[in-house]
């Protein structure tokens, strides 16, 4: 045979009040009332006395210690360390000081573990989970039991109590090695023998069990089987057999195979009222079908069924009376029973005929459901049972929805609103609500019917207990509370980025990411490069772009002012790409065209690729006050090789070679450096042009001077190869007279003539080289104002050359 069983089994919630204990009060010599438990504490041992400190290790032990009037209580340990055992009872209480055994729950597991559904092994060796045989006044709630014969089997006791604990999987014998460990299946929990007497079954949940999941059998008198979930077992849901005087109360009974609730043989005199009977199991293969609620022909005097909710699946009969099978609710009212049963569907919720409408005055009704909750009377419903008239059928208790969610609360300063909170959470107003307030907790006046994340500026900073509460108008009340902490206000912290989005240009976008708990009111950003600060007001943050005249690392600082007078100031360092300043350089750097670079305070960058474009060449030669000059100064130096005009001690510095520097005093100061091949010897000569006079003097290897009268004054010295000769040629390159008038270049040939041509405007610098390989020299100039060289390549019928040499 085989069934469908269920997924898991619900948890359920574990009370310290169980039904028929009691804890005496301790006295300094007293006796202990508990006896502890916990199989997982390091000092357990059975010889011992049970105490907190040093607990049992098995329940057992407990059991055979224990004394009227005193508890057990175990520690749930977790399903993979269940306590593998059968509990065996063999003392008893005494009316008013039962033995108690209680399931202590804790963290994550509401229930104490026993029995063998997680160590099929032990099967033979652990049949039950509690025997209970030949002793009274016993008490057992909170355990969660799985065994291959019976869970809990109580034999020829009396007062005995079963209470809120679940039997799942329970009287179905595993099979060890391909052998069957027990001959048979059975209950879930029995209660049998001819010493019975007042055994009450409540509150607990059984499922899949291998017969019944409660079986009451011959002999047991005035039997209580109550508010019980039994579903999904193999046989009845609950079978009384010859058992006289048995009720039946408010249980719900679903989806068992051979029906759900069975009176047989001579079990006259029982009550069968307020139940819930549903719907076959889906899939019982081998078991015969039967009707959901059936009473013996030996069964039928002195039994009432009444205010029952019976609900067969299509095609299914609902009731059985005395041998003769009844299909509804309707035609079983004949037998003058079942007045008050009915046929909702108890899937339907506030379904008439269900809720509230239990007999208050049956036997073994709780004034609690399986889950520990009060009977509510639903506004919606008309009350339809007895007493109060608003009891439900069935082991549960439709509760009224009104539900307050997790609240959370947070602090959540915002610019402007440093002191601000939140708070997250939900609600379910329910049948009929008074209403629902949300409570920051500081005296301020209550939001009613909140919308959430609700937000809520304080006056000062502390610890508040946010409370969110809602009421209906039958007096219900549920909360949720959260503790918020608003801290001190933040400190005021001033941040940005600069960043360049396009490197050809020396330009940058500046983002501020300050962070301010009080609005910011004045935002002050210094470039870094002399030009005015920006001032900007609050509290939008600017967006601010900046160009800059040549590329750098450059110190740009930020000061941002909240409103409460407070200050914070940042600084960033960005290298900015663009062109380099300083005074224009030629000279053969390598390869056979002449190269451009620049020159300032010592620094030497130099383009090889006459494009825009960072430096090819970079070093360090010369101090600030220098001019640049670039010659082969011996004969087997490159072709150039660095040097610097002093032109306040009137000397060139030329670095050799070797590395070696060698200083040669020549000219005035005033004067300027113009060394070229006047000599036409291999290497440069020295030379000096003065200004003020339009003097040019070429010192010779020799020691001897030539001078040279050219130009006006205000004129520049230029020196190159224009006719292509291989020596030094002289020319002078003069300034447009007003701002955007031409330049000039003068340039004088061997035989004394001079040949003039105009290139740039006023403000540029002359430069003079042989860009394109053509063996002559032309000319080209330096504007300072856009740091751009722009080449003359007329020469070689090409385009200009135009680019800037960044860094």
């Amino acid at each position: 045979m085989s069934i469908r069983r269920r997924a898991g089994f619900v948890a359920l919630a574990v009370s310290s009040a169980v039904i028929g204990s009691s804890v005496p009060v301790l006295t300094a010599n007293a006796e202990a009332a508990v006896l502890h438990v916990d199989k997982l504490n390091a000092g357990c041992s059975d010889a011992g006395s049970g105490t907190a400190a040093q607990p049992y290790c098995t329940i057992q032990a407990a059991a055979d210690d224990v004394q009227p009037g005193q508890t057990v209580e175990v520690v749930a340990v977790g399903t993979d360390k269940a306590y593998t055992e059968q509990v065996t009872v063999r003392t008893s209480g005494t009316p008013g000081k039962p033995i108690t055994f209680r399931g202590v729950p804790v963290l994550y597991q509401d229930h104490v573990m026993l029995g063998t559904g997680w160590s099929p092994e032990a099967a033979q060796t652990v049949p039950h989970g509690f025997l209970i045989s030949g002793v009274h006044d016993v008490t057992v709630s909170g355990f969660y039991i799985s065994t291959p014969q019976e869970g809990v089997l109580v034999r020829d006791s009396q007062r005995i109590v079963l209470d809120r604990s679940g039997v799942a999987n329970a009287g179905v014998p595993p099979t060890v090695n391909g052998t069957p460990t027990f001959p048979t299946a059975t209950p879930g929990i029995r209660v049998t023998g001819a010493a019975t007497a007042d055994v009450t079954v409540s509150r607990n949940e059984v499922s899949g069990s291998g017969a019944a999941g409660i079986a009451v059998e011959a002999g047991a008198v005035r039997t209580v089987v109550t508010t019980n979930a039994v579903d999904g077992n193999v046989n009845h849901g609950v079978l009384v057999t010859d058992a006289p005087g048995t009720a039946v109360t408010g249980n719900t009974v679903e989806q068992n195979c051979a029906g759900g609730i069975t009176l047989a043989g001579n079990s006259s005199g029982s009550t069968v009222e307020n139940n819930v009977v549903a719907q076959r199991l889906a899939y019982c293969a081998g078991v015969p079908d039967g009707t959901e609620l059936s009473v013996s022909p030996g069964s039928t005097t002195g039994t009432v069924l009444d205010y029952n909710v019976v609900h067969p699946e299509s095609g299914r009969a609902g009731y059985s009376w005395g041998g003769k099978v009844y299909a509804s609710a309707a035609d079983f009212r004949a037998t003058g029973q079942g007045k008050h049963d009915t046929n909702v569907d108890p899937d339907s919720s506030g379904a008439v005929g269900l809720v509230d409408a239990a007999d208050e005055f049956a036997p073994g009704q709780l004034t609690t459901d399986i889950d520990g909750n009060p009977r509510v009377d639903h506004p919606g419903v008309a009350d339809t049972g007895t007493g109060k008239g608003y009891a439900d059928r069935g082991a549960r208790e439709l509760q009224d929805p009104i539900t307050v969610y997790s609240l959370q609360a947070y602090p959540s300063a915002t610019p402007g609103f440093p002191l601000r909170g939140t708070a997250q959470g939900g609600y379910n107003a329910g049948w009929s609500s008074a209403g629902v307030t949300l409570d920051f907790g500081d005296g301020s006046t209550p939001v009613a019917s909140p919308t959430f994340p609700a937000t809520h500026d304080y006056a000062a900073t502390g610890v508040y207990t946010v409370t969110l509460t809602a009421t209906s108008t039958q007096g219900v009340v549920r909360k949720a509370t959260a503790t918020l902490t608003i801290g001190e206000v933040a400190e005021l912290r001033a941040d940005f980025g600069v960043a360049q989005p396009d490197r050809s240009v020396p330009a940058v976008a500046f983002t501020d990411s300050s962070s301010s708990p009080w609005p910011v009111s004045r935002y002050v950003v210094d470039f870094g490069d002399g030009t005015p600060k920006v001032v900007a007001n609050g509290p939008t943050p600017p967006r601010l772009t900046h160009t800059y005249g040549v590329g750098g690392t450059y110190t740009v600082t930020e000061t941002v002012y909240d409103d409460h007078g407070r200050s914070a100031t940042a600084t960033r360092q960005p290298l900015v790409i663009g062109p380099l300043p300083g005074t224009p350089v030629t000279g053969y750097f390598g390869g056979p065209t002449t190269h451009v670079g620049l020159f300032d305070q010592g620094r030497w960058a130099v383009s090889y690729q006459k494009v825009t474009g960072q430096a090819s060449f970079n070093a360090s030669f010369g101090q600030a006050g220098d001019v640049p000059i670039t010659g082969r100064w011996e004969m087997n130096g490159s072709a150039a090789q660095l040097g610097v005009y002093r032109p306040s001690s009137a000397s060139f510095a030329l670095q050799l070679a070797n590395g070696s520097v060698v200083t040669v005093p020549f000219g005035d100061p005033g004067d300027l450096p113009v060394p070229g091949y006047w000599d036409n010897n291999g290497h440069h000569q020295l030379a000096i042009y003065r200004p003020s006079t339009g003097l040019l003097a070429v010192r010779h290897d020799n020691g001897s001077v030539t001078t040279l009268g050219f130009g006006n004054p205000g004129d520049l010295p230029v020196v190159g190869d224009w006719d292509g000769v291989g020596h030094a040629q002289f020319g002078i390159f003069r300034p447009g007279a007003t701002p955007g008038a031409p330049n000039t270049f003068a340039l004088r040939h061997d035989n004394g003539t001079v040949s003039t041509a105009t290139y740039g405007e006023r403000g540029d610098l002359p430069v003079v080289g042989d860009w394109s390989w053509r063996n002559r020299t032309t000319f080209g100039i330096y504007r300072p104002s856009s740091h751009t060289f722009a080449l003359s390549n007329a020469y070689a019928q090409q385009a200009d050359m135009v680019f800037k040499v960044t860094n």
